[in-house]
């Protein structure tokens, strides 16, 4: 099955209408028989605070300085997790990725933390659509 991780809500509908046969479920679309879109909410991860990375940092203390936060750690976004938890479900049944993130810096990692985060190991391909209506997605 392949899963379509798009940037945004208005970018995955649009993706799906450009696939056809959509049957809208909560936080994504099924196209047709082997075609998911998926979406994420801005970041659906931040950086953990630092007495994650490290108990010590607990309490600050200026000879901690500067903190060591390599390799970084991250957690879910309250407010997205629940989005979080199902692009989650979707990455895990994928045998492939289809990497809808916007064609900037910003887009491109949203969508990589996420898969990074889930160690995701299905071949990922990048799809880039630059006009949000179905034809122009038909066409990328």
């Amino acid at each position: 099955m392949r899963v379509f991780i798009a940037e945004k809500p208005a970018l995955g509908q649009v993706i799906a209408e450009a696939l056809g046969t959509v049957i809208r479920k909560d936080g994504y679309f099924e196209c047709g028989s082997n075609d998911i879109v998926t979406w994420c909410v801005g970041h659906l991860l931040e950086l953990a605070p630092p007495e994650v990375h490290n108990p010590d940092y607990k309490n600050w203390v200026q000879a901690d300085l500067p903190l060591k936060l390599r390799p970084a750690k991250y957690q879910p976004i309250a407010r997205t997790k629940d989005q979080l938890s199902i692009v989650q479900q979707l990455i895990g049944r994928a045998s492939e990725i289809v990497h809808a993130g916007d064609p900037d810096d910003e887009g491109q990692l949203l969508v990589d933390e996420v898969l990074v985060h889930f160690g995701n190991t299905a071949p990922v391909k990048r799809i880039l659509i630059n006009d949000m209506n179905a034809n122009a997605a038909r066409k990328a």
